[in-house]
Parts: structure tokens; C-alpha cells; sequence
């Protein structure tokens, strides 16, 4: 995928959103942290990434080939504060791009979010059934609390 393509389905995704897509908000203003590995003998790929405090309506997942995005925000629940006497927790845009080791069978894509963290299971396609560079978002089961 071109830089300008994921640019233009970025856009495209904070637009559903209704969110502007800023300079700062194509960086990201934080990185949530994600693990991803091999299950079921290799023919699965596990990814996890911690989303606390995030509405997961505000997350998007998109598969391509063999990478992975998401896009989102976290916003500031600061409406009853008088003062903010620390302030440690990251808020705002992200963009997250993650490689995965293989392309994958876009239509048996399952996400969850459970309490705060996001598990996405991916089927590793085969030889005989790569979906190359299929894009295909993907929809998540909202389980638990934020």
C-alpha cells in the first residue's frame, strides 16, 4: 500500500468517526501497546492491545494483506475536575499499523473488547485461499467495561 492510500483510508476512517484527521492526529498522539502471536499450531494469529478507558465506538479495524490497522481516540474525562494535579495518562488520536507475519482470511477476522483490552484472532490464510491484498474491516463484540 502506497504512504498516500493509507493516508486517504485514514481519513477516510476518522470521517466515519467524525473526527478531523490533523497533522498531530496522522502520527498519533499515543501508541497503545500490542502483543501478537501464533496460536493453534501456527494457523492462528492472536493480537492483543490494551484500549482501557477507550469506547470501543470510537476504534476502527482495518485488514490488508498482511498488515493490521486501527485507528481511534481516548478522550479526557475531566468534566467534573476543578484542577489536574497530575496528569499521566496518554489522550487523544492514534494510529496503529501492525505487521503481521502472514496474510490472513479476511472473512474469519474476530474482535473482542473485554474490559479494556482489545483480542483479535486472525486465521492465517493458505496457499490455496490468500486474500492478497483484500481490505476488510473488521467488527468487534463489545464485552465489559472500558
Amino acid at each position: 500500500m502506497h504512504p498516500d492510500d493509507l493516508i486517504r483510508e485514514f481519513d477516510r476512517l476518522f470521517a466515519e468517526l467524525r473526527l478531523p484527521l490533523t497533522r498531530h492526529a496522522r502520527r498519533g498522539s499515543f501508541n497503545p501497546n500490542a502483543d501478537v502471536y501464533l496460536t493453534d499450531r501456527g494457523r492462528t494469529i492472536v493480537v492483543r492491545v490494551e484500549l482501557a478507558g477507550i469506547n470501543p465506538e470510537n476504534v476502527k479495524l482495518v485488514v490488508e494483506g498482511a498488515g493490521l490497522y486501527l485507528a481511534g481516540f481516548r478522550e479526557p474525562d475531566l468534566r467534573r475536575a476543578e484542577a489536574v494535579l497530575q496528569k499521566e495518562i496518554e489522550y487523544g488520536y492514534f494510529l496503529k499499523r501492525i505487521q503481521l507475519p502472514s496474510t490472513v482470511a479476511v472473512d474469519s477476522a474476530k474482535a473482542d473488547y473485554r474490559d479494556g483490552t482489545l483480542t483479535i484472532k486472525l486465521t492465517v490464510a493458505t496457499e490455496s485461499r490468500v486474500d492478497g491484498g483484500e481490505r476488510c474491516e473488521i467488527h468487534m463484540a463489545i464485552r465489559g467495561r472500558a
